[in-house]
């Protein structure tokens, strides 16, 4: 039987999700044997993406933008920095969501009756993908404790993009589901959204006490009943968090007293908690320094201009794509093993992009979000509570991971990006013909 187009892709697609996404913990805690293939399963989804995103690209933004980016990605790593072009073409799969994603999204809406069919599917892979995890992280609590090993069906080292992922998913449907008029009572009838979030609580990502509080405090309408629902949401927000701090607490063995003092915080993410940061920025470059651990992620940003002044000249173009993806497919650059001490570990988005393309890569970053919040159409408005969540988790990943480049992660969050846009009523066109005839009656009398 003949299969439409636009099925068949979204098939393709959704295939190429689950077994990208499943496939880590399958090889690496169920049958390691398969661990030999992750890959070629790695190629296989980021050759699927590409795929489909070439074909499915047809507004003339998008080719634009698509070939700026590989154009002076390529002058950056192949002429700026002199790598191959193999190096290069290995980089880019870094930069898959920047290129394809929004294109391949955007085909599935452009359209109206397959626009309904793709969301309706898509929402029903994305609650599945919520409650695989949740076995699969106590799976990996139990048998190796919290850490970086409870990255749930993503695998060993996807703990904070699992975190973001689940709290995403977990948000968008509950915003669906959820009664403005009715909030608490609604939570209570959505629990299972709210139970699902369990894994963000396995694995050590600190980030998650912040996703905790976006997550209710969005979750409310913002309308003349706001302060009264602060009122009563807030006290049962603070007991939330107590409750679950004191979780975190037991389950990663860490001191109570340490979690809630600043110093933690100094130590975990900045310097050595010592309060000279400056010494301990010159100690970390010094090549006989017995320094060994993972750079803590604001020490690296701090350690930019360091790199710069010891190689002169990259703050415009960067290092050249692929450094973060050597080691398999391809030989480690000399400055990767130069710098292997600073790159590896935790990374802020924004050092892994200025490394990359410096500053390019910051003004190829601007347009790319420019194009994921612009509306895909007129006439349409805006989830400000659903797409105000993207942004400030977008601001904080600029500086806490860099999970952006993932591409299972940014699949469904640019899905639900574009799907946040909603058709007006009758009666929101009606005041907006209103707003516009105001404004064209002042413009009249002005002149």
């Amino acid at each position: 039987m003949r299969i439409e187009k636009s099925l068949f892709y979204q098939r393709l697609l959704f295939i190429a999700f689950w077994i990208r996404g499943v496939w880590c913990f399958f090889s690496s805690d169920l049958v390691p044997l398969a661990m030999t293939l992750q890959t070629v399963v790695f190629l296989f989804f980021d050759a699927v993406l590409v795929a489909l995103g070439i074909v499915m690209m047809s507004r003339k933004r998008d080719m634009l933008y698509a070939a700026a980016f590989v154009v002076l990605g390529y002058i950056s790593t192949c002429f700026v920095n002199n790598l191959s072009l193999v190096f290069y073409l290995n980089g880019l799969r870094d930069f898959i969501p920047y290129l394809f994603i929004i294109p391949i999204i955007r085909y599935f809406f452009s359209n109206p009756e397959r626009k309904e069919r793709f969301v309706q599917d898509f929402d029903k892979q994305l609650f599945w993908f919520l409650v695989v995890q949740v076995p699969a992280t106590i799976f990996q609590f139990c048998y190796y404790g919290a850490g970086d090993w409870v990255g749930g069906t993503l695998g060993f080292g996807y703990s904070g993009v699992l975190s973001t992922m689940i709290f995403a998913i977990s948000f968008y449907l509950m915003k669906k589901r959820i009664d403005p008029d009715r909030y608490l009572s609604s939570l209570w009838e959505n629990k299972v959204l709210i139970l699902l979030l369990i894994p963000t609580q396995l694995n050590e990502t600190k980030i998650s006490f912040i996703f905790i509080l976006m997550y209710f405090l969005l979750l409310m309408p913002m309308n003349r009943k706001l302060f009264m629902r602060m009122v009563i949401a807030i006290p049962v927000m603070c007991v939330m968090m107590y409750g679950l701090a004191l979780a975190y607490v037991v389950s990663t063995g860490n001191n109570a007293s340490d979690i809630f003092s600043l110093e933690f915080y100094y130590e975990m993410y900045l310097y050595d908690g010592s309060g000279d940061s400056e010494a301990y920025a010159q100690a970390l470059m010094d090549e006989d320094s017995d320094i060994q651990e993972d750079v803590p992620r604001f020490s690296k940003l701090m350690l930019l201009d360091d790199v710069h002044h010891d190689h002169p000249g990259h703050g415009f173009w960067g290092f050249g794509v692929g450094h973060y993806k050597g080691g398999t497919v391809t030989e480690y650059s000399q400055f990767y093993k130069e710098y292997e001490w600073l790159l590896v570990g935790s990374v802020p988005y924004i050092f892994h992009l200025w490394i990359q393309l410096g500053f390019i890569g910051v003004v190829l970053m601007i347009v790319f979000f420019w194009n994921l919040f612009a509306s895909p159409q007129k006439g349409l408005k805006r989830d400000y509570g659903l797409q105000f969540f993207f942004i400030l988790t977008f601001i904080m990943i600029m500086v806490y991971n860099d999970s952006i480049r993932s591409a299972i992660m940014m699949l469904p969050i640019t899905y639900i990006i574009m799907a946040s846009w909603k058709e007006r009523t009758g009666n929101e066109e009606d005041e907006c013909d209103e707003e516009e005839s105001d404004g064209e009656v002042r413009a009249v009398s002005v002149s």
